[in-house]
């Protein structure tokens, strides 16, 4: 199996999934990786994060914020 299909797969299988302490467990996991990431964007994550919801842009293409 490919990483992409191996990626699909587990997107799929989070989508479903209704286990809370699981849930908490990847979620400890996704922070855990951004010791990984540059510190700008794990800065830029972090201003991102600290927006308030209704200001935050919803889109489904970065092709059309980049127009």
């Amino acid at each position: 199996m490919t990483a992409e299909q191996r990626k699909i797969s587990l997107i799929n299988w989070i989508t479903n999934l209704q286990d809370e302490d699981v849930l908490e467990q990847i979620e400890g996991i996704q922070k855990s990786s951004l010791d990984e990431l540059p510190d700008a964007i794990v800065k830029l994550l972090e201003i991102a994060n600290s927006e308030p919801e209704e200001s935050l842009t919803v889109h489904t293409s970065v092709r059309d914020i980049l127009k």
